[in-house]
Order: C-alpha cells, then structure tokens, then sequence
C-alpha cells in the first residue's frame, strides 16, 4: 500500500476517532493540493480545531513549514477575522498517535517530542470548558530579523509556559517607510496578542 494510501486511511481512522467522542468534524480530503485547509477540522464550544494528518512507518520524522503550511495559512486566516482556533501536526506512527500543538512561527516539528500529546490527551483538551480572563495587551518586535525571531522565540515559550495564549503576527518593513517601497528583506516586526 503506498503512503498516500495509508495517509487516507489515517486521516479517517482519525475522523473516526473524533466523531465517536462526539465531536462536529469536518475532513477535507482535498486540504494541501488547492486549498488552505486542514485534513480535518473540528468545532468544539466555538473554538476550530485543524489537524494536518500525517503517516510514518519511521520512528523518527521531522516536518518543515511547507509540509503544512495549508495550515499555518488557515489559522492566520481565521485569526485576522476574530475566530479562536488552534491547530495541530497528528502523526501515526505505526499504531499510536502523536499530536504537537502549532502556531503560525513554528517552521518545523520533530516526533517523538516530548511535548506531544497522545489521542486520549487531545480529546481531553477539546472538551475542557476553557474560561479564559480577557487580557488587553499586545508586544511588538522590531529589528535585524534573526534577533527578533530569536527574542519572539523566548518570548512565546516564556508566556506558554505561563498559560497565555497568543495571537502572532508577522509583518514586512519597508526601506522607504512613508511610501511604503522596497521591502527591506533584513528586518521585520512580529506583534503578539496576549489572551488567557
């Protein structure tokens, strides 16, 4: 059987999975080829869930942006219209299930992980009632590209750490700022929304 096969079959194994514990899922076999979308999306008290559903008969697998960037493009998407949503990486290695939580900075992820969710833990989180205190506050980074990749970096995981969760965005800088020409490729600047 190829891959591609197995990896159909993973993604409704999976929808399976998420229906039987009572979930709305909506699986979009056609995510990735045109679409900006998910493999499977999943509502659950007004928030989106999207799985980007992978395959491996490797015990060890690394995946780069643009093997689910059809995600990180879905989530900046619902995101810049005001909906809650997160988004996952679900591998199936061999017989048991890995989930590593994304967001729109992540440029690649590694299973095993020792911060991977399995199924049991990801359908816990899905049904948790999530009452979160509104925050009004908002970080912007600006500079020399590398360092501020790095700083945003530390920033995200220290505020993780803490129970924030955050709205990121990245936007372009300009050579000629007033009229907005040339984009100047060595620096950017990086908002961040905080929510609890």
């Amino acid at each position: 059987m190829f891959n591609v096969e197995k990896g159909d079959l993973a993604e409704k194994e999976l929808y399976d999975i998420f229906r039987e514990a009572g979930f709305t899922v909506i699986r979009m076999p056609q995510s990735g080829r045109m679409l900006p979308f998910p493999d499977l999306i999943v509502i659950k008290r007004g928030v989106f869930y999207g799985f980007e559903v992978k395959f491996s008969k490797k015990k060890k697998m690394r995946y780069s942006e643009l093997q689910y960037d059809n995600l990180i493009e879905w989530l900046m998407m619902l995101r810049k219209e005001g909906v809650s949503v997160r988004g996952f990486i679900a591998v199936k290695i061999n017989d048991e299930w890995e989930f590593i939580e994304i967001d729109i900075d992540v440029k690649e992820v590694y299973f095993p992980n020792e911060n991977s969710l399995k199924i049991d833990d990801v359908i816990k989180l899905m049904k948790k009632r999530m009452r979160r205190k509104n925050i009004d506050c908002s970080i912007r980074l600006m500079g020399n590209k590398e360092d501020v990749y790095n700083v945003s970096k530390i920033v995200k995981e220290t505020l993780e750490k803490k129970g924030f969760k955050l709205l990121i965005r990245e936007y372009v800088m300009y050579k000629n700022k007033k009229e907005r020409t040339e984009v100047d490729k060595t620096k950017t600047r990086i908002y961040m929304r905080l929510g609890k």
